[in-house]
């Protein structure tokens, strides 16, 4: 027996005015795996109007895979590109050419995903290779899906059991803010002097995503059983929501063998506190959620890093700052359906210079979704503008952490409490008056 895949009645709806505006058009299938036989399809989005065009099955697959890329980094954990849907007169699982092009194009998607594994666009251990292909007939409405196994070097064609539902389950919504707050050894490019920015922070959110996967993750201030479903749990507790708390492994010793000196040409502080908005169907076990925590948390992180260094212009010859600041956008939140209380929402990012309105028309291009500025959630992460001009300057900085410096300081403690006395003085006097 083939997967079973429920998807709500709303994604039917989508599909079928596609139908009639598009004709012939493909698009992704985003939800989530499940380890209780079930998957969950909550949105489906359009690609490009020339994605099935004749004109470079090559150029499909390349675009198809990076739209899957761009997509990925506007889900929170737990979501996931599961396949595609292909809106075509013609049943594609019984013409060869067009069969052989949607294996290509979900052979494509598997290596961006693989060159890109801080994205954790997929997850293996519950999808198990398998890529869902729908296939939505543009004359008769009907509908067939299957998998293709992706495990093999020719991919293989499964049966899989696809319904539409009402509502097809109740979401539950996880939310986690992670700090962290590590300093790493600064690296310079190969025979160069200048430091490769993405490279460095792809090596802080690799390390951290090492440390996420031996966490511990407390629910109520307690561990869970992993195969508990968290329904379950919640009904018995008669609860709506968990705490869920992060904590990261630290080593209680270090031996002399482990123990060595490096010298390093500078460091980087990578710190801050990450939003992690999670949602989790009725079945999910914690096992589940768990993992869908520590994705959320790694790949908003790298997907920040990317959107971040695709924004930098810096040639090879532009001399570097000693002191450099990596401001990474924030996260915002928009709901997959601003109208018919459908709880799950999608994320985005924005710069500090960036207004409100800015997503929208990438929230439009990559997702297919209308939303306005009133929809979009922007208070949950709040950074503080730093300006250029009021970053203090390398030997402003040195000559601030020097003992030198140490009598031409304000101690602040000291200046405060003896404000706090002379105000506590002049209420006295005004009391001994006034008596």
């Amino acid at each position: 027996m083939g997967r079973s895949v429920l998807c709500e009645s709303f994604v039917e709806d989508y599909l079928r005015q596609l139908s009639r505006k598009a004709g012939v058009c493909m698009g992704l299938l985003i939800g989530q795996p499940s380890a209780g036989g079930k998957d969950y399809i909550v949105h489906a989005s359009r690609i490009t109007e020339d994605e099935t065009s004749d004109d470079s099955q090559k150029l499909n697959a390349t675009v198809a895979a990076q739209h899957a890329l761009d997509a990925t980094r506007m889900l929170p954990g737990g979501m996931y590109v599961m396949g595609i849907f292909v809106i075509h007169p013609k049943n594609v699982f019984q013409e060869t050419a067009l069969l052989s092009s949607i294996k290509f194009i979900l052979m494509s998607m598997k290596a961006t995903f693989d060159a890109n594994p801080l994205i954790m666009g997929t997850c293996e251990e519950l999808e198990k290779g398998e890529k869902l292909v729908l296939h939505y007939s543009s004359g008769s409405k009907a509908h067939v899906c299957k998998t293709v196994s992706l495990a093999a070097e020719n991919p293989t064609i499964l049966p899989c059991d696809w319904k539409f539902v009402e509502r097809l389950t109740t979401w539950h919504k996880l939310n986690v803010f992670f700090e962290t707050d590590e300093v790493y050894p600064l690296k310079s490019r190969s025979g160069q002097e200048q430091y490769d920015t993405e490279a460095n922070l792809t090596d802080c959110a690799k390390k951290l995503k090492e440390q996420l996967m031996e966490a511990k993750i407390l629910f109520d201030g307690a561990p869970k059983l992993g195969a508990d479903t968290v329904e379950g749990v919640l009904t018995m507790k008669n609860q709506e929501k968990f705490l869920a708390n992060v904590y990261l492994p630290t080593s209680a010793e270090l031996s002399t063998n482990e123990a060595k000196i490096e010298q390093f040409a500078g460091t980087l502080k990578f710190d801050g506190i990450v939003s992690s908005q999670i949602y989790i169907h009725s079945r999910c076990t914690f096992s589940e959620a768990e993992r869908f925590i520590v994705t959320d948390i790694v790949r908003s992180l790298m997907s920040r890093i990317q959107i971040h260094c695709d924004s930098l212009v810096q040639t090879e010859d532009t001399p570097q700052d000693k002191i450099t600041l990596n401001e990474l956008p924030r996260r915002i939140y928009f709901p997959v359906r601003s109208q018919g209380g459908f709880p799950v929402q999608f994320c985005d990012y924005l710069f500090p210079e960036e207004s409100v309105e800015t997503p929208l028309v990438r929230i439009k291009e990559m997702l297919d979704i209308s939303v306005t500025a009133r929809d979009v959630n922007c208070k949950v992460e709040l950074v503080p503008v730093v300006k250029e001009d009021e970053r203090p300057a390398e030997d402003v900085w040195r000559k601030a952490n020097t003992d030198d410096d140490f009598e031409g300081k304000l101690n602040l403690p000291v200046v405060g409490g003896l404000v706090t006395v002379i105000v506590l003085l002049i209420a006295l006097l005004v009391y001994y008056f006034m008596k």
